[in-house]
């Protein structure tokens, strides 16, 4: 049998919750975009920024919301939220019951009005807890094994834990192993690369307090500015300034994605790749910081 959970109160949710992000990130990009830089414009384009990336978090745990489904046989229960497709045979799960209503600690995920996906450890029990629910954790089902706690919420509870001891009473066919299968790309090791993400990251702290810092110095520019300081050397537009940052973020974004590309089978090349754009970076801001000094 497959069972889906209610996920429509979680999707209306997060459908709202990501065109509101969607909205302030498009306002704060086409006012960053309409005015030359200033501290407003800092603001707006940081909010932005941190707004667009949310509606992306949203997007993609609404990606995983949109597939949740409990395939149950005699075999297994296969729990699919994706990326991932957790495999449970029934062999290994201990008991199946309703949750208790506390219990559990250091929870980390995401939680909003039809939708519990995260982990955290059951107090009681001594092991983690695998959220994959659309319901409060009193209405959660418990898949309790030896390693771990699958929490679900199958839109027919007693149906489904009828069905549950039907099939363990007849025994299995066969004897799987208790898995969890993930796609060819969220299989690659950059993911769990701490090293890639702190380059990466970097480079990126390194662009936005660049624009930053030209937001905050622009307004008190003159129209014109000296390349090398002086009055005799040669004079640009400020607004010319803006291309540093600009170009800072295109080299950024053109390593970060090569990178990512060669990750796979050449680290030492992805390193050198993240590694010269943040040293780009570095430059860009030493040569901007030069001019204003």
């Amino acid at each position: 049998m497959t069972e889906r959970p209610d996920r429509r109160r979680g999707l209306r949710v997060g459908v709202l919750l990501g065109g509101i992000l969607g909205l302030i990130a498009l306002a704060g990009i086409l006012f960053t975009l309409s005015r030359p830089p200033s501290p407003e414009v800092a603001a707006a384009s940081t909010g932005a920024g941190l707004a667009l990336l949310g509606a992306v978090i949203i997007g993609y745990v609404l990606r995983g919301l949109h597939s949740a489904r409990y395939y149950l046989d005699r075999n297994s229960l296969i729990v699919t939220w994706w990326p991932a497709v957790h495999v449970i045979p029934l062999h290994a799960i201990q008991d199946l019951r309703p949750a208790p209503p506390g219990g559990v600690r250091g929870w980390r995920g995401v939680r909003w009005p039809g939708l519990y996906t995260g982990h955290a450890w059951a107090v009681e029990e001594n092991r983690p807890v695998l959220f994959f629910a659309t319901e409060d954790l009193p209405r959660q089902l418990w898949v309790i094994t030896e390693v771990a706690i699958y929490a679900i919420s199958p839109l027919h509870p007693q149906t489904f834990l009828e069905a549950f001891q039907e099939r363990a009473a007849m025994g299995p066919t066969q004897l799987l192993e208790q898995t969890t299968v993930f796609p060819g790309w969220r299989q690659r090791a950059f993911w769990a690369d701490r090293a890639a993400w702190a380059l990466i990251g970097l480079g990126a702290f390194v662009l936005w307090g660049m624009w930053l810092w030209l937001c905050v110095r622009f307004p008190s520019l003159s129209p014109w500015v000296p390349l090398e300081g002086s009055s005799d050397a040669l004079l640009i537009s400020s607004l010319q300034l803006v291309r540093l940052p600009g170009l800072g973020a295109l080299i950024w974004a053109l390593h970060a994605v090569l990178g990512f590309l060669v990750h796979e089978g050449e680290r030492p090349a992805a390193y050198g790749l993240w590694l010269v754009g943040l040293m780009v970076q570095g430059l860009l801001l030493g040569a901007l910081l030069q001019i204003l000094r």
